[in-house]
């Protein structure tokens, strides 16, 4: 775990590790915050993946800490009113998913600034991260966590929680609970609640007074200021960061353990974006050694290209990498945009001397039926076509 921290904060992801290691650092690193352990094993890929999210916090005590009290207070919950407790997840599902769209949209369109760029520009990308992070992604999370400290605090379910603005869902937190959730509530540092923050930045009501130092202005009525520097506000956005990632780690692992429980309520509508797959499948692929290099369609076909970076044979290296097929076919379901204009999905590898090698396809459909356990794993192959130059 520390080489993967070391590897994250370095912006590069190692390939030394085998897909066998990874397995064992998601069962190393989270058994100690599940209790239904089955449930880890059986989405150990997911957990592979929140592996990274995890890294970002490990070495924070606070916000580790902040991870099991939420766990703890939703498992407290669970015991007094179990049913309850799943109609209120499954209500905020969507939630969750359109907390991780906005996270993946973040990602997808934040390019780095260059070295030595501007204060003003320093100060607007920072500002512009932290309004995305915290009603995009962290809203949305925070939600869950009010709905059970309102029950555990007041024996009752808080009505139309999605509906409340950000102010309101922050003011009226309940009392016995603002404590442990304060560093989910306000920074550590100037000691300004998460929807203020959002507020200065959606508003920008911000400005450069001296070279590199800020004014925000925040509050109705009677308006206060503060100024800080550009270290402090980057450490506003690192503060927001930690805390989503905290908070989102024990909602995650919550569904998780109740997902056969919570989705006997019903189940819930599920959209992602092709994007958000393509990065999980991305993932996957880089722990056994594979590097995406794009993603292209063309004639209702979608192909992920890759490149094999442990120079395996390249039949044997095209044939591994083919067994993603299903989950790129699930992710153009997912998404509703894409889900009528791409029918079939390819893998192509690329040599290290950028030719093509070959290139595997499968109809979106067959792919699906498969998923579904409708045709088997003979009738499935059988319809995989295989190209080679």
């Amino acid at each position: 775990m520390q080489k993967l921290i070391k590897s994250i904060r370095d912006h590069r992801v190692p390939i030394v590790y085998s897909r066998e290691d990874w397995k064992q650092a998601a069962i190393t690193e989270f058994t100690p915050y599940f209790r239904r352990h089955t449930q880890l094993k059986k989405n150990l890929d997911s957990f592979i993946l929140e592996l990274r999210n995890l890294a970002r916090i490990a070495q924070d005590p606070e916000y580790v800490d902040l991870l099991r009290w939420s766990l703890s207070l939703y498992r407290q919950v669970l015991r007094i009113d179990r049913s309850g407790a799943y109609k209120s997840l499954l209500e905020s599902f969507e939630g969750l998913g359109t907390s991780d769209a906005h996270w993946l949209h973040m990602f997808q369109t934040t390019s780095s600034l260059e070295v030595g760029a501007a204060p003003r520009d320093i100060a607007f990308q920072v500002f512009e991260t932290i309004c995305g992070i915290a009603e995009g992604c962290f809203k949305p999370q925070l939600q869950i966590l009010y709905a059970f400290a309102i029950r555990d605090a007041t024996g009752a379910w808080p009505d139309r929680v999605a509906s409340l603005d950000f102010g309101a869902l922050v003011g009226s937190f309940p009392q016995p609970h603002k404590a442990r959730a304060s560093l989910l509530l306000r920074d550590p540092d100037l000691k300004l609640s998460v929807n203020q923050w959002r507020n200065i930045s959606a508003h920008k009501s911000y400005r450069l007074v001296r070279p590199k130092t800020i004014q925000v202005t925040f509050g109705k009525g009677n308006p206060q200021s503060r100024r800080l520097g550009l270290h402090r506000l980057r450490a506003v956005c690192r503060w927001i960061q930690k805390a989503h990632h905290a908070l989102r780690l024990a909602n995650t692992i919550i569904f998780i353990e109740h997902a056969p429980a919570i989705l006997a309520q019903g189940y819930p509508k599920l959209e992602r974006s092709l994007a958000s797959s393509l990065m999980q499948i991305a993932h996957d692929l880089s722990t056994v050694g594979y590097e995406v290099s794009g993603w292209k369609e063309s004639k209702k076909v979608g192909t992920l290209l890759i490149r094999d970076r442990h120079e395996r044979p390249p039949t044997e290296a095209l044939i591994h990498a083919s067994q993603q097929l299903v989950a790129l076919s699930i992710g153009v379901l997912f998404d509703v945009s894409k889900a009528t204009h791409i029918s079939r999905v390819a893998i192509q590898l690329q040599l290290p001397d950028e030719s093509v090698f070959g290139k595997a396809t499968v109809s979106v459909s067959n792919a699906e039926a498969f998923s579904r356990r409708k045709i088997t794993l003979q009738k499935y192959m059988d319809e995989v076509d295989w190209e080679f130059s």
